[in-house]
């Protein structure tokens, strides 16, 4: 059988059957949240489909198979964003594609990822080809934004959403990824993404900055006003980027959560494993009103540096109304 991942069973099954049947569509839209194995699938249904030992799957090991896994297949088009967008000229040189036959088979597949990124131009030119389809031909579009798609667009494919996978499920990859149990239980709260957490494990500072926001968020509950001087010692020096000061605000929206939660649910699964005992005391402590001012105070926070308010200014601010809601909580 295939070694390609499959995150989505369910959907694997009505695909392995449908081929099966020869019963596939001209093309379909796969819509769900980064990391909930769109492109996965999309890979297992190419492999199925050109698997020179196809049975109850591909069997992954033939040379189709791996050629296909490692994105060397001629009858296999993968269309991704040149920058910020899919334009034009890709979209006319996959037509071009499309017009000639199979080069090993009459068969071709085409996985479009981040179609929501299209120009104008390009999802009227891609609009075309799936009103007139030439060929034996299967085309695959996926997306996180569907309601950013041009309804005629919507109208000619079939959809077929992606759920997001459990946390269990994504800490139990990460876990055989080789991630200790309290690394993968913050990293699967953190990001619904699992290739993303593996990706976010390798960064040499993470590790440094879960305490760090762990400690900043003790000294709130502690109402000590150094919290609002924490941000300047013992954050700052651990970010460089944009998109590190959104994982700080992230990464305590992962406590507040866990706070939130514990109040709701003895089963619920923390991010912050290593302090569940303490999460445990807060969930006790805190009132639901107070979780909520906080959660919003981070989420605004979030929005400012969205805007590209200076980061070192955004957390500071944060940190002041965090203070202020902790003090009148009691």
């Amino acid at each position: 059988m295939s070694t390609t991942t499959i995150k989505q069973p369910s959907i694997q099954r009505l695909f392995l059957q449908l081929i099966k049947k020869d019963n596939l569509q001209h093309a379909y839209l796969f819509d769900g949240k980064t990391g909930t194995g769109k492109k996965e699938t999309a890979l297992w249904i190419a492999q199925s489909l050109f698997c020179q030992n196809f049975s109850d799957g591909p069997c992954g090991e033939c040379h189709t198979c791996q050629r296909i896994a490692s994105h060397q297949h001629p009858d296999v088009i993968e269309l991704e964003p040149e920058g910020l967008s899919i334009k034009i000229g890709q979209v006319r040189g996959l037509k071009q594609e499309f017009t000639r036959s199979g080069m090993e088979g009459r068969k071709k597949l085409v996985m479009v990822k981040d179609v929501e990124k299209m120009t104008t131009q390009a999802a009227n030119s891609l609009l075309k080809f799936l009103e007139e389809p030439d060929g034996d031909i299967v085309v695959i579009l996926m997306t996180t934004a569907k309601h950013q798609l041009l309804p005629t667009i919507l109208s000619r494919v079939q959809l077929i959403h992606f759920p997001q996978l459990s946390k269990e499920h994504r800490m139990q990859a990460l876990e055989e990824a080789g991630l200790s149990k309290e690394r993968a239980s913050v990293l699967s709260q953190l990001t619904s993404d699992t290739e993303q957490a593996l990706e976010l494990s390798e960064n040499e500072n993470l590790t440094a900055l879960i305490e760090a926001v762990w400690k900043w968020y003790v000294a709130f509950s502690k109402k000590d006003d150094q919290a609002f001087i924490y941000v300047h010692t013992d954050i700052m020096p651990l970010v460089k980027e944009k998109a590190e000061y959104h994982r700080v605000l992230d990464l305590f929206l992962v406590i507040l959560q866990d706070i939130l939660n514990t109040q709701l649910s003895k089963d619920y699964s923390i991010g912050y494993l290593k302090y569940q005992t303490r999460i445990q005391e807060e969930a006790d402590r805190l009132s639901a009103v107070t979780l909520a001012d906080l959660m919003d105070i981070i989420l605004t926070g979030k929005k400012y540096l969205d805007s590209n308010v200076a980061a070192q200014g955004v957390l500071e601010m944060s940190a002041l109304k965090m203070l202020a809601a902790m003090k009148r909580s009691l």
